[in-house]
């Protein structure tokens, strides 16, 4: 095998695969990616057999070859040298020589014979969706997944088609995260991409997901089947092994009533979080909501450091109320909901969920359970 290619395409497959690869695993091949140079292009791969990629790009190869290498022992070393053309030659004994400016590395590698056959990776009949689209949906779900493996049915996104939100006979396609104290969800258009059964996509192969689409101001390809998600973004293809599992049933916590509700400049709620957590000490940060007279007073104590409180003006709707919410999840929703200027907070009393809708996406709902305080 003997190849050349440019550091800035070899560095981005090799970013892509970097966290898919697992160190600790009983099979240790799948610490390495497989390197296959043929025909014009080099196409890198990696799995951990449940999160799989193969990518490719152009390349100018004189001889061509397959081989495994570590992936973090060659990402390191692509990321590192020059922004010049960097060759790459297998050597005897399955070394692979690596040559870029005044740079010579000489690198152990297997045979590619070794590497497991990588599953996931064929689209059967897929659709084309707005990649920028497809990542804004995950990247503003994702934050809610629950990180308890023991409860692997919700360590997750799920996805499905549905009808309502946009109103009668049109359909949407509808992503849903919860952790058990938080939900995110998310309409969309379905625009032809359609699910037959709801699926749950793994926390894992989200931020994969997330990391193929993230630059595609273009379309990419969806298909769903046989277990696995597989999306195309370019030259990339990402297949991910779906969770099998129930989720559980999201509509029953979404309030349909509400007796409180306000609305809040995102950035002036969001600003007044983060200063009043500076002095909570617990894991939660809880914080204290009061609404009052068209004011919303966000505070927070601890017998450490003592206690803080800042007021904001509010356009308030029903009764005054006062209720707790984790700092850390306010943060993380309104961080999500980025794109919109106001926020509308809507309360059921002390002991009912939150539900923060953002002016800028009224098809995105956050909702939070919220706190007792002694």
């Amino acid at each position: 095998m003997h190849f050349s290619i440019s550091k800035e395409n070899f560095a981005q497959l090799l970013y892509l695969t970097n966290t898919i690869v697992e160190r600790k695993n009983t099979m240790p091949i799948l610490a390495n990616v497989k390197l296959t140079a043929e025909a014009g292009k080099l196409t890198v791969a990696a799995t951990d057999l449940e999160v799989s990629l193969v990518g490719e790009a152009e390349a100018t190869v004189k001889t061509p070859g397959s081989i495994t290498v570590d992936a973090k022992v060659l990402y390191d070393i692509i990321r590192e040298l020059p922004s010049q053309a960097i060759t790459v030659t297998e050597s005897k004994r399955q070394r692979l020589d690596i040559e870029c400016g005044q740079s010579r590395f000489k690198i152990n590698g297997t045979s590619a014979d070794e590497f497991p056959n990588i599953a996931g990776v064929e689209l059967r009949n897929p659709v084309s969706v707005d990649a920028s689209k497809f990542y804004q949906m995950f990247d503003k779900t994702a934050f809610a997944v629950s990180t308890d493996e023991t409860r692997y049915n919700i360590n997750g996104v799920f996805a499905e088609t549905t009808e309502g939100s946009l109103g009668p006979g049109k359909k949407c396609l509808r992503l849903v995260a919860t952790d058990g104290h938080r939900l995110a969800m998310i309409d969309r258009p379905a625009e032809g991409f359609s699910i037959e059964q709801s699926v749950i996509v793994p926390r894992k192969g989200i931020q994969e997901l997330k990391k193929v689409l993230e630059d595609n101001e273009g379309s990419a390809k969806v298909s769903v089947s046989d277990g696995f998600f597989t999306v195309q973004s370019g030259l990339v293809t990402l297949g991910v092994r779906l969770v099998d599992g129930q989720f559980p049933d999201y509509k029953q916590v979404i309030p349909l009533e509400s007796t409180t509700t306000i609305q809040v400049p995102r950035t002036d709620f969001l600003s007044a979080v983060k200063r009043v957590s500076l002095v909570t000490t617990d894991k939660t940060k809880a914080v204290k909501c009061k609404v009052m007279e068209g004011s919303l007073v966000v505070s927070s104590q601890s017998p450490e450091y003592g206690e803080a409180t800042e007021t904001i003006s509010v356009e308030q709707t029903g009764e005054d109320l006062t209720i707790g919410f984790s700092a850390k999840y306010l943060l993380d929703l309104l961080g999500a909901m980025s794109g919109s200027e106001m926020i509308t907070l809507k309360l059921k009393g002390e002991l009912g969920p939150g539900v923060f809708i953002g002016s800028g996406d009224e098809l995105y709902t956050c909702i939070v359970m919220p706190m007792r305080f002694e």
